[in-house]
C-alpha cells in the first residue's frame, strides 16, 4: 500500500521538528503525497483527523490499558446513579475504523436503486457506547440487528399478528408490545431482499448503506444487545456520518425502522455515493500517533496486544494473530492498513532505556538538530547557523548529543528581541534543567565566564566556623542577567573571542 514501515518511531532532542514531521508522514501515509508548506500540511492532517482516518494521542507516566484499549468509565445512568460502562481507547476505536472499508462490497446488484424500497435504520442511539457497538458488530457479520423484540425468536411468525401473539405470550415484559408489532413485523415481513437501508446517525445524518440479502433471523449471541437480524451487503461506509440533506428532503423520523418517502429522496445523488464507494480504495491507510510514547510504561499501555503490533501478526499477513481483549472478551487483531507513529524526546528518556519489546517491532528514526536550516540567516551580524552549531557542539561536549538544542527554537527569529527573548524564556531554562542547575557548566556551554552578558555571577564568601580548621571558602551566586543580552554575547559563542 505505500513504502513506510507500519511501526515507526521519530525521536531526537526537544525543536527538531518532531510534531510537523510527524504530521507530515501521516498525510503522505494516507494521501501518498504531502503538501508544500506547514500550513497546508497542517490543514489536510486536520481534515483526516476529522474524517478518523488519523487518531492522535499523547502518553503520560500514569497512562495505561484501560485508556489506550479499552476500559471502564464512570457514568450515570437513567436514574441518575453513578454506574460504570465498558468504553473503548483510541487504540480499538482507530482499528475498527481502519477495518471499515474492507467490510463494504459496493455496487448494486440486480434492479435499479429507482426500483427498490429504500428504509431508515437506527443501529442504537446515536453517540451510545451500545450504538458504536451495534454497529461495529453489524459491519463485521454483514448485518443489521434490530432491537425491538428483546430476545424472543420470530421464526415461526408469518404476519403481524403472530408477532404481536408472540411477543404476548413472551414471559418477560418487553415493554411497549405495540411498538414491537410494528418493527419486528416490518422488519421481517415489509423488508424485502434488495431493498436499501440508510443507517441513521441521529436526525440529520446517516454512516452507513447497505443492501438487504437476505430474510429475517433469529441471531443467539449474547456478545450483542440486539437479535432481530437481516443479511446485508455494505454498500457505503462512512467514519464521519454524512448530511442526509444530500439524499433526503426531510430530516429523519426517530422511529427505528421507517421507509422513506420516494419523492424525497435524491436517487441521482444517492447513486452518486454508492459510485464515489465503488471507486474508493478498500483498504485507506489509516494512522494511530502516539505523542511522546517513552514517558508510559508500554508493557502496561499495550499489554499481549504488543505482539500484534508485528507486520507478519497483522490481519491477513502470513501469522495473523487474533486475541480476546481483558475486559469485553471480543477477538481482537490489529489491521495491515494501520500505521503506528511515535515521538519521542529523548532529552526525557534515552532510547536505550526503552521497553526491549518495543524496540523490536518499531522502525526508528532520529531527527537531531539541523543548523543547515539556517543557513543564510543573519540576525544584527549574527550567523545562527553557526551559533546553533556551536552551542550543540558545547551542549555535547559537556552533557551528551541527546540534550542538544533543536533548530525549531530559531526558525522564527526575526530580530534580536526575538532571540534575546528565546534565549531567555526556552535555551537558557533548558539548559538548567539539562545540568541540572549547575551554573558553571551552563555559562561554559554559553561561553559566558568572562563576560557575564547571559549569567552574572557574584562571590559569596562563607566564613568557616570555629570548629573548622579550614580557611575561609569562596561561592557564587548565578543569576540570569536582567538587562537585554548584547549581539556580542551570541557572537562569541560561535567565535574564539
Amino acid at each position: 500500500m505505500t513504502n513506510h514501515p507500519l511501526n515507526t518511531i521519530l525521536y531526537g532532542p526537544p525543536g527538531t521538528g518532531k510534531t510537523i514531521s510527524t504530521f507530515a508522514r501521516a498525510v503522505r501515509i494516507c494521501d501518498g503525497s504531502v503538501p508544500s508548506t506547514e500550513a497546508e500540511i497542517f490543514r489536510r492532517y486536520e481534515a483526516l483527523r476529522d474524517d478518523n482516518r488519523i487518531v492522535f494521542v499523547t502518553f503520560h507516566q500514569s497512562y495505561g490499558y484501560e485508556e489506550f484499549v479499552e476500559g471502564y468509565r464512570p457514568t450515570r445512568d437513567a436514574n441518575g446513579q453513578v454506574a460504570f460502562e465498558l468504553k473503548p481507547g483510541p487504540f480499538r476505536l482507530a482499528c475498527e475504523a481502519a477495518k471499515r472499508k474492507r467490510w463494504q462490497t459496493p455496487g448494486l446488484s440486480g434492479k435499479p436503486l429507482e426500483d427498490r424500497a429504500v428504509f431508515k435504520m437506527s443501529l442504537g442511539a446515536r453517540g451510545s457506547e451500545q450504538g458504536r457497538e451495534v454497529f461495529q458488530y453489524c459491519l463485521e457479520h454483514g448485518c443489521v440487528l434490530l432491537g425491538w423484540g428483546d430476545d424472543i425468536d420470530f421464526t415461526e411468525c408469518s404476519d403481524g399478528q403472530a408477532v404481536h401473539d408472540r411477543a404476548a405470550s413472551a414471559e418477560k415484559d418487553i415493554g411497549h408490545p405495540d411498538s414491537v408489532t410494528e418493527y419486528v413485523g416490518r422488519f421481517k415481513h415489509v423488508v424485502k431482499i434488495g431493498d436499501i437501508m440508510i443507517v441513521s446517525d441521529g436526525a440529520q445524518a446517516f454512516r452507513g448503506i447497505a443492501e438487504v440479502t437476505g430474510d429475517y433471523e433469529f441471531l443467539d449471541d449474547e456478545t450483542v444487545d440486539f437479535h432481530q437480524m437481516r443479511r446485508v451487503r455494505w454498500l457505503a461506509v462512512y467514519e464521519k456520518g454524512r448530511d442526509r440533506r444530500q439524499i433526503y428532503e426531510k430530516q429523519f423520523a426517530m422511529a427505528a425502522l421507517v421507509k422513506l418517502n420516494a419523492e424525497l429522496l435524491n436517487y441521482p445523488a444517492l447513486n452518486g455515493l454508492l459510485n464515489e464507494a465503488r471507486q474508493e480504495d478498500k483498504a485507506q491507510p489509516h494512522v494511530l500517533i502516539i505523542d511522546e510514547i517513552n514517558r508510559a510504561n508500554i508493557s502496561k499501555v499495550f499489554g499481549e496486544l504488543i505482539t500484534l503490533l508485528e507486520p507478519d501478526k497483522r490481519e491477513q499477513a502470513k501469522y495473523p494473530v487474533t486475541l480476546k481483549l481483558a475486559h469485553s472478551g471480543h477477538d481482537f487483531s490489529v489491521p495491515g492498513n494501520l500505521y503506528l507513529i511515535g515521538t519521542m524526546n529523548t532529552a526525557d528518556r534515552s532510547i536505550a532505556m526503552l521497553d526491549t519489546a518495543l524496540r523490536r517491532r518499531f522502525d526508528f528514526e532520529e531527527l537531531m538538530p539541523d543548523p543547515i536550516q539556517l543557513r543564510g540567516r543573519f540576525i544584527d551580524g549574527i550567523d545562527m547557523e553557526a551559533l546553533l552549531e556551536a552551542l550543540n557542539e558545547r551542549v555535547e561536549a559537556l552533557y551528551d548529543r541527546d540534550h542538544t538544542i533543536g533548530h525549531g527554537f530559531l526558525m522564527h527569529v526575526r530580530s534580536l528581541p526575538d532571540l534575546e527573548h528565546i534565549f531567555r524564556h526556552k535555551v537558557l531554562p533548558l539548559l538548567q534543567e539539562y545540568f541540572h542547575d549547575n551554573w558553571a557548566s551552563i555559562v561554559r556551554v554559553l561561553n559566558d565566564s568572562r563576560h557575564q552578558d547571559f549569567v552574572r555571577r557574584r562571590t559569596l564568601t562563607v566564613p568557616a566556623s570555629d570548629a573548622d580548621e579550614e580557611a575561609e571558602v569562596e561561592r557564587y551566586a548565578y543569576r540570569v542577567n536582567d538587562k537585554p543580552f548584547p549581539p556580542g554575547a551570541f557572537t562569541r559563542l560561535y567565535t574564539k573571542v
